[in-house]
């Protein structure tokens, strides 16, 4: 046997591992396969790199069981069927280099939104009202940050969320993905909630039981207005060239803000350290200390007016989404963290359109939800 074959055959063994370890989601068909045996209880997920190999790799959790079954496993069957010698190498470096997501990131989004949900009369929330406490800042750490759910290969974190993000922010497959796994997302929800069990407050005692198919709804419908608010701001932000310019005049008048803040600081440094001088030792120096005043004074007034600058685009801003989406129940905070979400992603050379597109996508599973939600009881 040659070299040449021996090389070839190690890629085939290392890609067919690849394969069953990492799993994907893109491309997968929409039917649930259990698992015969129990798994050992969820662990964290951790990012995990691997200076020898030049990898940044994702470790996901443990889940009871196995969300889809992917293509390219079927292709592996098939092959193994009407061929011995497999899935050609480049079927697997296709896989390989294109998909990044795990089956896994559904569960563990499921997870997150269900950690994040807060019944009625719980321990965690002893009011009448329900509340989901999602924010894109929460959701962007956990997954852009972190890239709990995804498998990327990269020499840095950085080049790792790159990679992640240039997938995500591809519309072209957000479509065809949604279009196949909206539901799946939906139904793993339901199924989990059913399970998930919540510390409730009942006659001044703490009983723990499942969620009951009034607190599934609420979730639902807390969720879909989650969504719908945020894809309300996604395309009310990219359809209007005049409020991307103002936010880019936000950003560098709070930076500007934060130049003057550092250049009072140090200037009030120096004015103090004269001031003491001269108060410890009788010494000169009246005359500088009158000099720095007037520096003093003058950053002052800078820092003041930059302050002013940066909060009057926030208030400009911040009106202009509210006037446009009246039942927005986000926080100014939380709108103004979309806003710089958007920025960021345009600045990455996302066009408006494609911000657009991920609004019409997010607005189209929240009708999904609200849809799902009041067909339950």
């Amino acid at each position: 046997m040659t070299r040449k074959n021996i090389q070839i055959i190690a890629v085939l063994i290392i890609g067919v591992i690849s394969g069953f370890l990492g799993g994907y989601l893109f491309r997968q068909s929409a039917k649930l396969k259990q698992v015969s045996k129990p798994s050992p209880p969820r662990q964290p997920s951790v990012i995990k790199q691997i200076h020898k190999n030049n990898k940044v790799e994702e470790k996901s959790k443990i889940f009871k069981k196995k969300i889809v079954v992917g293509s390219l496993e079927k292709q592996q069957v098939k092959s193994k069927n009407n061929s011995s010698n497999g899935p050609s190498i480049s079927q697997f470096k296709k896989w390989l280099d294109e998909y990044v997501v795990t089956p896994y990131f559904i569960q563990d989004v499921v997870s997150y939104i269900l950690d994040s949900y807060e019944p009625a009369m719980t321990q965690e929330n002893p009011t009448d009202h329900p509340r989901l406490n999602l924010s894109l800042k929460g959701i962007n750490a956990r997954y852009g940050l972190e890239l709990i759910g995804f498998r990327v290969q990269a020499p840095t974190l950085e080049k790792a969320r790159k990679k992640v993000l240039t997938q995500i922010m591809d519309t072209t497959l957000l479509k065809k993905q949604y279009e196949h796994y909206s539901q799946i997302f939906i139904n793993e929800l339901i199924e989990q909630a059913g399970e998930t069990q919540k510390k409730f407050l009942v006659n001044g005692k703490i009983e723990q039981r499942t969620l009951n198919k009034q607190e599934i709804k609420d979730l639902l419908m807390l969720l879909s207005k989650y969504i719908s608010d945020l894809s309300n701001i996604l395309q009310t932000v990219s359809q209007n060239q005049s409020i991307l310019e103002k936010l880019q005049a936000f950003l560098d008048a709070e930076q500007s803000s934060m130049h003057e803040n550092y250049v009072l600081s140090q200037i009030m440094n120096k004015y103090n350290l004269k001031k003491s001088q001269i108060h410890e030792h009788n010494s000169t120096g009246i005359q500088e200390l009158k000099s720095l005043e007037k520096e003093r004074q003058k950053a002052i007034k800078d820092y003041e007016i930059s302050i002013k600058r940066r909060e009057q685009l926030r208030k400009e801003i911040i009106s202009y989404i509210l006037n446009k989406n009246p039942n927005i129940k986000f926080s100014t905070s939380e709108i103004l963290y979309v806003c710089e979400w958007i920025h960021r992603r345009i600045q990455a050379n996302v066009s408006p359109t494609d911000i657009q597109e991920i609004g019409n996508i997010l607005d189209q599973l929240s009708e999904k939800l609200q849809e799902k939600a009041q067909g339950l009881l």
